[in-house]
């Protein structure tokens, strides 16, 4: 990039947004306000951090070449400033000025629009029950948001703000963020081309489109060479983990929740000191692994993995 810039090349940052929990907001809309926000986020103060390093050279005496960089609202009053404080406090002005006036506008779209339950893809990672489109789009902006600890107070007045706007106290249980995206990783997947062997997340690994394929063109891909991964290879291997699944979680001990001791006595309500039992693996945790294990069947077409999860969940 050095090099670049002294032989006067100009520099064109792109952005290419790969946040998973994008594709688990209610409609279009709300992704492409998330895609444009955190892509201004971090090209511009990418772009900005260039015209400060070339600024702070040019002051220096180097001969430097200029780039074709250009950045946003540009201050002259930040001159006197050091390049961390330059930078800090463009940061700072894009999301309290720019920012909070963009996401005004986009929650109130949101809101317009309306929807609930029904508006949200249902995703093979799709765990959790989400019913108010403008809220999950602004819990996701702001735990992005949040990641940068240079602009924490001014993301937390951007939170008020947004909170305020769609009548929700900021403090409430329901603007504690959770990942949308639940994760499976099936390990040892090997590609019958490069054969490579290596473990692939199945609910975050997006699905290539193949019109011709007997899945309704979606499947699973070799990261490396881009060859597909055999259906009903991985189906099999999925029918086995939710047997083994359902087996452990059928065979498994009762402890006493007070001393963990395992207990010896069947069919009682209670240990031998009167406290209650309780399971090494709970029922809520055991419905959420065939949750998961069902939307896979439903999002990829796999019709034994699908009669197999419906049996154990009651559909």
């Amino acid at each position: 990039a050095e090099d670049e810039r002294r032989g006067g090349a100009s520099i064109v940052p792109t952005v290419v947004c790969g946040w998973n929990i994008m594709q688990y907001l209610a409609n279009d809309v709300a992704q492409d306000y998330f895609r444009t926000v955190i892509g201004r986020f971090s090209k511009d103060v990418f772009r900005k951090q260039l015209m400060i390093e070339q600024s702070s050279r040019t002051r220096k005496g180097l001969t430097v070449s200029p780039t074709s960089v250009r950045g946003a609202d540009d201050d002259e009053d930040d001159a006197d400033l050091s390049p961390q404080e330059q930078l800090l406090a463009y940061k700072r002005k894009m999301i309290s000025k720019h920012f909070a006036n963009y996401l005004t506008r986009a929650v109130g779209e949101l809101i317009e629009d309306g929807g609930g339950p029904e508006a949200f893809p249902q995703l093979p990672g799709s765990h959790l029950r989400l019913t108010n489109p403008a809220l999950e789009f602004v819990k996701n902006i702001l735990v992005v948001l949040d990641l940068d600890p240079d602009t924490r107070q001014e993301t937390t007045y951007l939170r008020k703000s947004l909170f305020a706007q769609i009548g929700i106290q900021e403090y409430s249980a329901v603007t504690k963020w959770r990942n949308p995206a639940a994760s499976f990783v099936l390990p040892d997947v090997h590609c019958a081309e490069c054969h490579e062997c290596i473990d692939v997340d199945l609910c975050a690994t997006p699905p290539d489109d193949d019109d011709g394929g007997p899945s309704g063109g979606r499947h699973w891909s070799c990261s490396n060479c881009g060859a597909r991964y055999g259906s009903e290879r991985v189906e099999g291997r999925l029918v086995e983990i939710v047997q083994r699944k359902c087996l452990r979680y059928q065979l498994q001990d009762v402890r006493c929740a007070k001393t963990q001791r395992i207990a010896t006595r069947a069919m009682a309500r209670t240990s031998d000191c009167s406290a209650p039992l309780k399971l090494d693996i709970g029922r809520d945790a055991f419905l959420r692994e065939m949750t998961i294990m069902s939307n896979l069947a439903s999002y990829y077409d796999l019709e034994y993995l699908k009669e197999i999860t419906s049996s154990f969940l009651g559909h």
